[in-house]
């Protein structure tokens, strides 16, 4: 039912998005941290590529030792989801963030691992939220979002969020938005019948 799909090339759901490129911010003034920083994040990636999750973890972790970096730390969470560890990833997206607080597909795969793998629909949408205020246009969010406020039954607010994520490109938001209409009416005179002596 999500959009995205966990740890693919590009921009997911159901978990982690893909390695990103090899940006870095300074954190240290030491030169050769860096230069080895940026090599590991290198290796990393293309053992990524290679689908050597392990091998890519290694490199990843000891890239954010030598020096921290949102890339270092999102591509570190992308491996470790990879590998089954989606508490230890949550702790590097969580990383990521703490160095680069837009970084939205850190905060999409947060959303995405939340609702999907560690059933916390709450944390879900902390995440989405976030993700759809930093693109506001970014469909594939809304509808992930609208998943979940729907799954919560919390139907209002799901609505809205299909309607607009059909209006930025995704299809099958129509189709949710209808449904969710459907069951938004049924509920509504289900309780005036109730309401009826």
């Amino acid at each position: 039912m999500f959009k995205r799909a966990l740890f693919q090339a590009g921009r997911h759901i159901a978990a982690p998005r893909s390695a990103h490129a090899l940006r870095f911010f300074a954190t240290t003034p030491d030169a050769s941290a860096i230069a080895k920083a940026r090599d590991l994040l290198a290796q990393g990636s293309l053992r990524l590529e290679q689908q050597d999750f392990e091998g890519a973890n290694a490199a990843f972790e000891k890239s954010v030792q030598l020096h921290p970096t949102s890339d270092g730390f999102y591509n570190l969470a992308n491996t470790l989801f990879s590998l089954g560890k989606s508490n230890d990833a949550v702790k590097a997206w969580t990383r990521c963030i703490d160095i680069e607080p837009h970084q939205i597909d850190a905060h999409v795969n947060l959303a995405n691992v939340y609702a999907l793998s560690l059933r916390d629909p709450v944390k879900a949408i902390e995440h989405y939220k976030i993700a759809a205020s930093i693109n506001p246009a970014d469909g594939e969010v809304q509808y992930n979002y609208a998943v979940v406020l729907d799954s919560m039954g919390r139907l209002e607010e799901a609505i809205e969020l299909y309607d607009s994520a059909a209006k930025n490109g995704i299809d099958e938001a129509e189709k949710h938005s209808r449904n969710a209409k459907a069951r938004l009416l049924g509920k509504r005179l289900a309780e005036q019948n109730t309401a009826k002596p």
